[in-house]
């Protein structure tokens, strides 16, 4: 993934002269679209330590602050704060910080802060990488699409992958409510995300829950850990998740586990469970869902029933 941003940053690049020439240093640059600036045609080969172009700049880097109206081209060294309203691109970051509309890219080196409205790529990020769909670096990260070769922070989006020392776990559970269901996590011990579905078989009909969470696992010593985990499944009724109103269940599962083999985990604990629904049984009359197998506390606003349980699951991890 890395390769194809990286391909689509070397287009911006206007090849403006001869890479094997001696660098410049200069205090501020101004251009309307290199090679049209104070720089010229020597742009590729000068440091500037402040560089505001109206279009899109390119040079060999920059050491303070850098603003494009449109893109920034450092082939070779970024500093401080580098500003586009579209691209901006490093060939190597020194705890420079990078603002972007859609993209930006870091080559190497290490980043403290990227943000971007759609991408960000890079070698090392130490503090926080933002975007609004995808993330591909180590470390602290806040997007739709995280990617990381190996992560010693947080990658907290819908879907987390982490290729070294992440979690891919599977998960089989049984409770009361969700008599059976499958899950799958991805992410870091850290933060994880949680996909699940099951079915509730001893109702009738069938009664069926698909559901997205979140949890962190605390790992202790011998295999033992806790995890933390909470979920929200929208619920079926009468054996359709076609529902007009809401009808969905909330948990906090509070859970014990321990590694018996690689890859295979056994686990138990309580969960806090709340049903939220307007649904009424044409048959009955009676408010609320039929996936609530007791009730501990309820609450009825207008239309809509709370009931609340303590209940248990249990299963295995893969």
């Amino acid at each position: 993934m890395k390769k194809i941003f990286l391909s689509i940053a070397i287009l911006c690049i206007t090849v403006t002269g001869v890479f094997g020439q001696s660098q410049k240093e200069r205090a501020v640059q101004l251009s309307l679209l290199s090679p049209l600036g104070t720089n010229g045609v020597e742009s590729h080969m000068i440091i500037n330590k402040v560089s505001l172009n109206i279009l899109g700049g390119y040079s060999f880097g920059n050491t303070v602050f850098e603003f494009g109206g449109l893109y920034n081209v450092n082939t070779h060294q970024t500093k401080g704060f580098q500003f586009a309203g579209i691209v901006n691109y490093s060939g190597h970051t020194e705890k420079a910080a990078q603002f972007a509309g859609i993209t930006n890219i870091a080559a190497s080196g290490t980043t403290p802060f990227q943000f971007a409205g759609i991408v960000n790529v890079a070698d090392e990020v130490t503090g926080l990488q933002f975007s609004g769909l995808v993330n591909v670096a180590k470390r602290v990260q806040f997007g739709l699409f995280n990617y990381a070769e190996e992560s010693d922070g947080v990658s907290i989006g819908l879907i987390n992958i982490v290729k070294k020392g992440g979690k891919q776990e599977f998960e089989v559970s049984f409770s009361e409510a969700i008599n059976t269901a499958v899950s799958f996590k991805l992410g870091t011990d850290r933060f994880y995300t949680i996909f699940s579905a099951g079915v509730n078989y001893i109702n009738c009909p069938v009664e069926y829950a698909v559901g997205l969470g979140l949890g962190t696992h605390i790992d202790w010593k011998k295999g033992w850990g806790n995890q933390i985990e909470a979920m929200g499944y929208s619920l079926s009724e009468q054996g359709s998740l076609k529902n007009d109103g809401i009808n969905m269940l909330t948990q906090l599962k509070l859970t014990l586990s321990k590694e018996f083999a690689p890859h295979f985990k056994v686990f138990a604990g309580p969960t806090i469970n709340m049903t939220i629904s307007d649904y009424v049984n044409p048959e009955t009359g009676v408010i609320g869902s039929s996936l609530s197998p007791w009730s501990m506390w309820k609450n009825d606003s207008g239309s809509t029933r709370l009931n609340g349980w303590i209940g248990f699951t249990a299963g295995v991890r893969f």
